[in-house]
């Protein structure tokens, strides 16, 4: 045996170390589904898109109040001395109530409307959240279930270049082979020996990266117990481009954003845009407070209704500013959507290649 051959067999007692088998803690078996549940109830994303959606509709909400009835209590204690004169707004009185509700505004409509095209943005990026956390998931349990097969075959072409090396050194030391055959059979086991290895690490990257994307520690040794391939649905039979613009979140936030906008615009756009509001006040004024001596008809309890209507004629150009922004918000929403409708064509189509060609090496692996 040569110096090259001695060097040979080091070489494959050194890949081996790596590879000698340890015994291993109990697995974690995970399903599919599990995983995807663990993974949507811990992801940061989600709980940062979830936020500025709860921020966004809590502005809805703030928006349409100006519009709703409101309802206030009161007391200005006080005196008055000749003509009574409002105190913070309110004449002196022991106690008071007033309802106050604005019947219409087309700038307080507008408030309201942009405000929903804001929220229907933050909406969809919750929905791409979700979307993008289950889509790496299930990536990440199949690239785990794909390095569990590698490895055990890789363990078999270990197993079966070990044996075809033995023989070759057999051969080698009975005088029936050259020591260029023995060599080549010990490289090929080193080589076996490198791809497990390879095998193995992918195998820890990625039980890693599924690991923290369910919440496990680093070190937790997980086992899928569900092909990836059975627990996504299948697509349904017709037209893919067509379903994907239907299902695309983004795409549906930019529509309400749009039809929101829209609405928004045509509102500003009006020439008459008149402020209604109507307000109902009482007031308890006892005598104490000195109105009895300048009213020959006084009454203690007094109460008021009425309906207020503002035109405005100048404004100072705050109005057509307002329209212009919401005209130019509308044509950016507008190209916003025609642009997303491009991306989902090109990654429909790209898909369904990628989809086409996985189930052709899917059959060739089998």
């Amino acid at each position: 045996m040569n110096n090259r051959f001695a060097a040979v067999l080091l070489s494959v007692a050194a890949a081996a170390t790596p590879a000698a088998a340890v015994p291993a803690p109990e697995a974690r078996p995970l399903s599919v589904r599990e995983a995807v549940r663990l993974a949507l109830t811990r992801a940061p994303e989600i709980a940062v898109a979830e936020s500025a959606a709860a921020g966004a509709e809590a502005a809805v909400d703030e928006a349409a109040s100006a519009r709703r009835p409101q309802f206030y209590v009161n007391t200005t204690p006080g005196y008055s001395t000749g003509l009574p004169l409002a105190v913070a707004g309110e004449i002196p009185a022991l106690a008071g109530a007033s309802v106050r509700m604005t019947l219409y505004d087309a700038s307080l409509r507008s408030e309201e409307l942009d405000a929903k095209a804001r929220a229907a943005g933050f909406t969809a990026a919750l929905a791409r959240a979700r979307a993008d956390v289950v889509s790496r998931t299930v990536l990440a349990c199949a690239k785990l279930n794909a390095d569990s097969a590698r490895v055990a075959g890789a363990r078999l072409r270990v197993e079966a270049r070990e044996a075809m090396a033995r023989r070759a050194r057999a051969l080698f030391r009975e005088g029936r082979s050259t020591d260029l055959a023995a060599e080549r059979a010990a490289l090929e086991e080193a080589r076996a020996r490198q791809k497990l290895d390879a095998a193995l690490s992918d195998l820890d990257l990625d039980r890693y990266e599924l690991a923290r994307l369910v919440g496990l520690a680093p070190g937790t040794p997980i086992v899928v117990t569900q092909d990836p391939a059975e627990a996504v649905p299948q697509p349904e039979a017709g037209d893919v481009l067509a379903q994907a613009i239907a299902r695309d979140a983004k795409l549906t936030g930019l529509a309400e954003e749009e039809e929101a906008l829209s609405r928004s615009a045509k509102l500003l756009a009006r020439i008459f845009q008149p402020t209604v509001s109507a307000e109902a006040r009482y007031a308890y004024a006892p005598k104490g407070l000195g109105y009895d001596k300048y009213y020959l008809s006084y009454k203690e309890n007094v109460a008021s209704l009425g309906v207020s209507v503002v035109l405005p004629v100048l404004t100072g150009g705050r109005e057509s500013a307002r329209a212009a922004q919401s005209r130019a918000r509308l044509a950016h929403a507008a190209a916003l959507r025609r642009v997303r409708e491009a991306e989902i064509a090109s990654e429909a189509r790209t898909a369904q290649a990628a989809a086409d060609r996985s189930r052709l090496e899917s059959g060739l692996a089998r």
